[in-house]
């Protein structure tokens, strides 16, 4: 199964810690009613304060339908760093696992094809990250893509480090799982361990964010979950300095998950419980 960046890897063996379930009314100014006084003026004086009436609520409309939001009105202060898996680009070379790291991985790989749909990983990944960024932009995220299409190529390492540069709250890592087998099947969220070498202080919101993220997934998309996968060997893991997950959002080689994921209204339901993720490790304890 080809995992992240980098060779082929298998999950087997690995350890599998399972998840725990957890405008106002604008105030408009409007002209003063006209008073008794003022109705008895002149026809000329009357139709006079009648028009700067009407030229004053002019303004006050124009006002209130075309002023922009502002900053604060227009985010929830949250930015989001979405990483749509894979390229058709696959950079040669290779990459430290981590900062500082003597053990070297590829820079990235070319990733699984659906068994069905026939679609590549790498376009699945950017279809879900381009639906799920205009629902969390909606819900008031800031939103930033490691990459703006399909023909760009770029390693694990500098995937993350948009993430770092952003000051990013949330880096969600997007990508399918491929397997031998044809009826390997569920979701699964890999995060750092505890031991981490490279950024240990980042364990606890990685593993909250994978939680929460895998836990609103499975149960917006009826999916199975093979609960969270810790492990180090994550390239754009261990280069990240913010909160991050790897999302596997179901096996491509499963032909029945790889005709799922490929289905416009699945994919909705697919993005609507990865933003419940985020909006609860966001906005709750």
């Amino acid at each position: 199964m080809i995992v992240g960046c980098g060779k082929k890897e298998s999950h087997e063996g690995a350890t599998r810690i399972m998840t725990t379930e957890e405008v106002t009314e604008a105030e408009v100014a409007t002209p003063e009613e006209a008073t008794p006084e003022a109705m008895k003026a002149t026809p000329d004086a009357a139709s006079s304060q009648d028009a700067r009436a009407k030229k004053e609520e002019a303004k006050t409309t124009e006002k209130v339908t075309t002023e922009e939001p502002t900053t604060e009105q227009q985010t929830n202060g949250k930015i989001v760093v979405l990483d749509p898996g894979h390229s058709s680009v696959v950079n040669g070379g290779t990459e430290p696992i981590g900062p500082g790291a003597s053990e070297q991985k590829a820079a990235d790989s070319a990733g699984t094809r659906g068994s069905t749909s026939g679609l590549t990983e790498y376009e699945l990944n950017m279809q879900i990250a381009l639906k799920l960024q205009a629902v969390l932009e909606e819900r008031g995220y800031t939103v930033i893509l490691t990459r703006p299409d399909n023909y760009t190529g770029i390693s694990c390492s500098e995937r993350a480090q948009i993430a770092n540069n952003a000051g990013a709250d949330v880096f969600l890592r997007i990508h399918a799982d491929g397997s031998e087998s044809s009826s390997a099947s569920g979701a699964m969220g890999i995060c750092i361990t505890s031991s981490n070498p490279y950024v240990p202080g980042m364990y606890s919101e990685s593993r909250r964010l994978t939680d929460c993220v895998l836990n609103e997934y499975v149960a917006a998309t009826g999916l199975s979950s093979r609960s969270v996968w810790e492990t180090d060997t994550m390239t754009g893991n261990n280069w990240s300095n913010v909160p991050t997950t790897l999302l596997e959002m179901g096996f491509m080689t499963n032909p029945n998950e790889d005709a799922l994921m490929a289905d416009p209204a699945f994919q909705d339901k697919m993005v609507d419980g990865i933003a419940n993720g985020i909006d609860k490790f966001c906005f709750t304890d």
